[in-house]
């Protein structure tokens, strides 16, 4: 797996889990509880928009290596048959 993918999912698992704890009081607890929730749905929001664009980006790149290796595999087979 490519280093970039695994740091984006750590990226998109940390956001999120700070999101739950300022959503719940722990990291800020003096802060005002609708100011906090705010913060912690958008903190949430943005460590899964993260985590579904990490998912896209590696279905993207399955079909590329898919459609390479049957590039490839057609360039083979044209080959073999003229021969």
């Amino acid at each position: 797996m490519n280093a970039t993918i695994i740091i984006n999912i750590l990226t998109s698992v940390i956001v999120f889990a700070v999101g739950l704890l300022i959503a719940f009081g722990v990291i800020t607890p003096s802060m005002e509880m609708s100011t906090r929730m705010i913060f912690g749905i958008l903190f949430m929001a943005y460590g899964i928009y993260r985590f579904v664009n990490v998912q896209t980006k590696i279905k993207i790149m399955k079909m590329q290596e898919r459609s390479e290796k049957m590039r490839q595999e057609t360039e083979e087979l044209i080959k073999n048959a003229k021969k």
